[in-house]
C-alpha cells in the first residue's frame, strides 16, 4: 500500500493570521475603553450625588449658624436673661482665669489651691465609689 507523502496544506495564509492580529489589536483596546467608560460614568454619578450631598450640609450650615447668631445676639440674651431671673456679673478678680495669646493660663494663687482641693476631694470620691 502506497502512503501519501505529499506535505499538509494549511488553509490559513499569512495574509488572514496578519488581519486576525490586526482585528484583535483594534477590539482589545476598544473594549477596554468601554470598560473605563462604565466605570467613568459611576464614578462621575457617584461625584454628582457627594456634591448634591455638600450642597445640602452647606445650606443646613448656613441655616444653623443664622438660627446660632439669633440666639446669640446681645437683644435676645438680655431678654433670655430677664426672663429667666438669672442675675448675672461679672466675676470678682480672685476667680478670674487669664488665657495668653500662647495659650498659657494665669490665676490667682488661692483659686489654683481651691482647684487642687476640688480635685483631690473628687478623686477621693471617686476611689470610695470604686471601693464598693
Amino acid at each position: 500500500m502506497r502512503r501519501n507523502r505529499r506535505r499538509k496544506t494549511f488553509h490559513f495564509k499569512a495574509a488572514n493570521i496578519g488581519v486576525a492580529v490586526m482585528l484583535v489589536l483594534i477590539a482589545v483596546p476598544w473594549v477596554l475603553y468601554c470598560l473605563l467608560n462604565v466605570s467613568n460614568d459611576q464614578v462621575g454619578a457617584q461625584i454628582r450625588l457627594l456634591e448634591q450631598e455638600v450642597r445640602t450640609q452647606q445650606e443646613a450650615l448656613r441655616r444653623e449658624e443664622a438660627k446660632w447668631n439669633r440666639l446669640t445676639e446681645p437683644s435676645h440674651l438680655d431678654r433670655a436673661i430677664a426672663e429667666s431671673g438669672l442675675r448675672l456679673t461679672y466675676a470678682p478678680p480672685e476667680r478670674t482665669i487669664s488665657m495668653s495669646a500662647n495659650g498659657r493660663t494665669r490665676m490667682p494663687e488661692s483659686l489654683r489651691l481651691q482647684l487642687a482641693q476640688e480635685r483631690r476631694m473628687r478623686a477621693g470620691e471617686a476611689m470610695a465609689r470604686n471601693a464598693r
